[in-house]
């Protein structure tokens, strides 16, 4: 089994979590990751204009339309990045969690699904 801050890919120096800032549930989760994650978390709006100066892994990422979904960059050492959305950012937040945090990430899963439903029954 990995520990936190690491898989297979190496030692994870850092997260950045880049989300749509003018979205309210998301900034709610974003602003709760640092708490669960055990390597160090950056917070970013992907409205932020430097943000693909600093994370050059993202340009390719946002293109035309840089909100459409949360992404997690997974910093590594040796400067290395790694960018992941949906299911394999789900997966690689899993395996980063904090030492005894996991009710407050099972809290935040059961958050990122009711916001889902909502979602879903307001469209539909």
């Amino acid at each position: 089994m990995n520990r936190p801050g690491s898989d297979r890919g190496g030692e994870i120096t850092g997260l950045v979590v880049v989300f749509d800032a003018a979205c309210g549930t998301c900034s709610g989760i974003a602003g709760r990751l640092p708490d669960i994650l055990a390597p160090e978390v950056l917070v970013r709006s992907c409205r932020d204009p430097r943000l693909t100066v600093e994370f050059p892994v993202l340009a390719r990422r946002l293109g035309r339309r840089p909100c459409a979904r949360p992404l997690l960059v997974l910093l590594r050492a040796g400067g290395r990045a790694e960018v992941r959305a949906g299911i394999p950012m789900l997966l690689a937040g899993a395996r980063l969690l904090a030492p005894r945090r996991r009710l407050a990430a099972i809290r935040l899963a059961g958050r990122l699904g009711y916001a889902a439903l909502r979602r879903r029954a307001a469209a539909g």
